[in-house]
Formats: structure tokens, C-alpha cells, sequence
């Protein structure tokens, strides 16, 4: 049995991607996280400090997409590294990236890539 937390559509205005365009105006991105704990982790007595942090789940997403990379891959894998250093409990994380209109000729409401990982890599 496992214990799952999770922040869902996240959204930050950054500059990722390879075109000279996209990291002088940016676009929008939008995150899903999840990090999963063994049934062990969830606090039974109520109180805020046996339950892992939210806020420090959104803190480390919001500092790696400060950090301007050409590729989604590269972002999600950043944050799961940072993610999986900062709750060591964690026995699964999920990040899931989507790039808004994303530049490839033609209609599309995102592109998205996700990393799923049972350990840190």
C-alpha cells in the first residue's frame, strides 16, 4: 500500500525551448506532481508535521523552471533529481511537463513529456 501526494496544474510562465523566441518571451507551462510514500508516511494524528510538505513540493518546482533549458526532458528530469533529494522517503515520483502551444507548425494545445521513477537516477 502506498500514500500519494499530488499538486496538479501548476502553472509558470518560463523560458524553455530552443528557439531564440521562446527564451526571450517564454511561454506557458503547466506541472502535475505526484510523489508517492509508503502507507508508513501519512499522518494519523493529524498534525501538519508528520505530513510531507505541499508548499516545499511546489518551492522546488518553481525554482527548476526559473532555470531556462532547451528541453522538456531536461526540465522534468530536474525537478524529479531535486524532488527525489528533497523527499528521500519517496518510493515512486511523477512529473508530468506540458509546454503550451508548443511551435510546431501547426495547431496544438501542448506538448508533453513525462518522467516516472521508482528510484533516484
Amino acid at each position: 500500500m502506498t500514500y500519494e501526494i499530488k499538486l496538479e496544474g501548476l502553472q509558470f510562465q518560463a523560458h524553455h525551448g530552443v528557439y531564440d523566441y521562446e527564451k526571450k518571451t517564454g511561454n506557458t507551462f503547466v506541472l502535475d506532481l505526484c510523489v508517492r510514500f509508503p502507507l508508513s508516511r501519512i499522518p494519523l494524528h493529524d498534525n501538519i508535521q508528520e505530513a510531507p510538505d505541499y508548499q516545499l513540493l511546489h518551492r522546488v518546482a518553481s525554482e527548476e523552471m526559473k532555470v531556462p533549458k532547451q528541453l522538456l526532458e531536461t526540465v522534468a528530469a530536474s525537478i524529479s533529481k531535486k524532488l527525489w533529494s528533497t523527499f528521500s522517503d519517496a518510493s515512486h515520483i511523477r512529473v508530468c511537463i506540458k509546454k503550451m502551444n508548443p511551435p510546431i507548425g501547426a495547431i496544438c494545445e501542448a506538448s508533453v513529456v513525462v518522467l516516472e521513477s521508482e528510484s533516484p537516477f
